[in-house]
């Protein structure tokens, strides 16, 4: 079994391949319903992981400019401003509390 990782269209396939051999499993095992709500539950979570990582990327691009902004002012001798309202919320969103923690994270610190 030689499968070439590096290409999206055989890694997905492998995946694939996988996952229906699972399932058949499943299916035969424990019937249709339980199959149809582990695939409910496979989409709501990719589509979880999906939003955080658009998330993330979101915040990293903010950064991002944020950080070549004020470089670019450094480069033209400019005294860099501070916005102190673009601060206080990166303070706080780095102090994260329970409250701020997404339920893979809660289930993480449970299970420690």
């Amino acid at each position: 079994m030689d499968i070439d990782f590096s290409k999206k269209e055989n890694r997905e396939g492998y995946l694939q391949e996988k996952l229906d051999d699972l399932l058949d499993g499943i299916n035969s095992s424990y019937g249709q319903s339980l199959l149809d709500e582990l695939m409910s539950r496979l989409e709501i979570t990719i589509e979880d992981f999906n939003k955080e990582v658009d998330d993330l990327m979101g915040s990293l691009k903010k950064s991002s400019e944020e950080k070549e902004k004020l470089m670019q002012q450094i480069k033209n001798g400019e005294l860099p401003t501070i916005d102190k309202s673009s601060s206080q919320d990166s303070l706080s969103q780095t102090s994260e509390s329970p409250e701020e923690l997404s339920e893979w994270e809660k289930r993480l610190e449970g299970i420690n």
